[in-house]
């Protein structure tokens, strides 16, 4: 019975380090889980900047323009 309590004892170690690798790919995947949105809204964040300066630059001319018609 001694042997037998062995080769559970092994299988418990097994399982455990099985348990620790899987942990570990799991924060991988967590990690990168939460990198893909991050890069996603970056780089919609930086398109909507570019549309708001591009509205600014737009609105000086449209308020430059105005400011001219006004004079004539």
């Amino acid at each position: 019975w001694k042997a037998d309590i062995r080769e559970y004892e092994e299988k418990i170690v097994e399982a455990k380090e099985q348990i620790a690798q899987k942990e570990i790919k799991k924060q991988e995947f967590d990690a990168q889980a939460v990198e893909v949105p991050r890069a996603k809204i970056e780089e919609l964040a930086h398109v909507g900047i570019q549309h708001y300066s591009n509205g600014l630059v737009i609105s000086s001319e449209v308020d430059h323009l105005t400011n001219e018609n006004n004079v004539l």
